[in-house]
């Protein structure tokens, strides 16, 4: 095993197990946990071997594992975005409706 496979697992376990943290802490939902553990296990797979990625690429038309991993690295970040900014939209309204409330309740109590 090459330095990088040892680096890079132990710094997927070190995230899995902060994932699981926060997980527990309640910042984060099971649903998200798993996401990201399986998200971990899939990279740590990749690394430890990365033929499986250039089995996987040729059997959907893709010519090598690298490129595989890249589109969907990028798929993945457009769909966090994607959810980010929906929740940011969300957390604008909420803010502008507690603004709004609070802003009439100074005015009426003037």
């Amino acid at each position: 095993m090459i330095i990088f496979q040892i680096l890079f697992i132990l710094f997927a376990l070190f995230t899995v197990f902060g994932v699981w943290k926060r997980k527990r802490d309640g910042q984060i939902s099971a649903r998200a946990a798993w996401f990201w553990s399986l998200f971990w296990a899939a990279a740590i797979v990749a690394v430890l071997w990365p033929e499986s990625t250039t089995l996987l690429a040729n059997q959907l038309g893709i010519g090598r594992g690298a490129d595989l991993i890249i589109y969907i690295s990028i798929a993945v970040i457009f769909y966090l975005l994607f959810r980010l900014h929906i929740k940011i939209e969300s957390i604008n309204r909420d803010i502008t409706k507690v603004v709004r409330k609070e802003a009439l309740e100074d005015n009426h109590n003037s």
